[in-house]
């Protein structure tokens, strides 16, 4: 029977928008998921699960091994085989509307958040090199590089802000905290003190974006259909913000390098951090409200290292105490915390943590 043209195209979009759901529901969700002794499910780097497991075999009398010491003791307690990748695979899903989309080539994590027919964010784009994966990794999960509305910084240190110049050419909104936006508008030292040019103070070859959105602390961020609860987090930058996303009936802590999974910590060591900031960041992130009510962090979705899929308020409050007893102590704060005595006693022994 013949039909006719009208029902064929009535019945084109329907078959475009299956094709569509086909299409998205193939993307694997995010690997490896592990259970943690603690009962949390956690989608591991390589470094973070090797150097947590060692942490728990091997004795604290023992120096924490570096360089070739380390791969010995990988391979003396059966750590080298079987470990996950290098870099969480991506793209993956992580939650029916937050996909990680990088990155497997460098350290940092870059996220997509489908914001509904009006487009999509990237939360930290990193740096330049990595722009044309992250498209290819957008379109991997079914969406148009020019679906790309908005870019938001959780802040301005080169390794999360670089591509901003290349979203915003390609017509993305640029959005980070006020404090931080000059630094990527005019490439500070706060951007990346070491690439300063001392003839000029300028930051070499740091591509200088313009600030589409200054966000304020506990303003509410509408992209879409999606909104973000912005919440400053000074410390390791002075425009460093964490962001509040409610998905799949979770609280999403977007945290950057302010929270980290595990103890791992905002990198300090550069002169423009603040550690008492910082200690009172992580304290207004354990006992944040909203709309008088505690918030109970689920996800934890960082800018480095593993990601946390539940119990996201664990790693909020070990990096608050970490950072606590570490001022008191009058001692550095390190972006990990693998070798410190602390963390191997309270480590070791302890039982592997086994794929989900």
């Amino acid at each position: 029977m013949r039909v006719s043209a009208s029902p064929r195209w009535m019945m084109a979009p329907v078959f475009i928008g299956a094709l569509g759901w086909a299409f998205e529901s193939t993307l694997p969700p995010i690997h490896p998921v592990l259970t943690t002794e603690e009962g949390q499910q956690v989608a591991f780097d390589r470094f973070t699960w090797q150097s947590r497991e060692l942490a728990k075999k091997l004795d604290v009398s023992e120096p924490w091994p570096g360089g070739e010491a380390m791969r010995g003791a990988l391979k003396r307690y059966g750590l080298a085989e079987g470990a996950p990748p290098e870099a969480i695979p991506v793209p993956a899903r992580i939650t029916s509307d937050i996909y990680l989309v990088g990155q497997d080539h460098v350290s940092n994590l870059t996220y997509m958040i489908d914001c509904g027919p009006e487009g999509v964010a990237i939360i930290d784009p990193t740096y330049e090199s990595e722009f044309e994966r992250t498209l290819a990794n957008v379109e991997k999960c079914g969406r148009s590089r020019k679906e790309i509305h908005w870019v938001v910084n959780t802040h301005c240190h080169v390794d999360h802000a670089m591509a901003d110049k290349k979203f915003r050419d390609l017509g993305a909104k640029i959005a980070v905290h006020e404090a931080d936006a000059a630094a990527i508008e005019k490439g500070t030292r706060v951007t990346a003190y070491f690439l300063v040019q001392e003839d000029t103070g300028k930051v070499a070859s740091f591509p200088h974006c313009p600030i589409d959105l200054r966000l304020s602390d506990g303003e509410e961020l509408r992209l879409g259909n999606k909104v973000f609860e912005v919440i400053h987090t000074p410390g390791h930058t002075p425009g460093s913000a964490c962001f509040l996303l409610r998905s799949d009936g979770k609280n999403v802590l977007f945290s950057g390098d302010t929270v980290l999974y595990d103890g791992r910590l905002g990198w300090q060591g550069n002169p423009y951090a603040d550690n008492r900031q910082y200690l009172f960041s992580l304290q207004k992130l354990n006992n944040f409200t909203l709309n008088a009510a505690k918030v109970q962090w689920d996800l934890l979705l960082p800018g480095h290292g593993a990601i946390a899929m539940d119990k996201a308020y664990l790693d909020v409050q070990k990096d608050l105490d970490l950072v606590g007893l570490l001022l008191a102590d009058g001692r550095e704060i390190p972006s990990v915390p693998f070798s410190l005595p602390e963390y191997r006693k309270h480590m070791f022994g302890r039982p592997a943590a086994k794929l989900q």
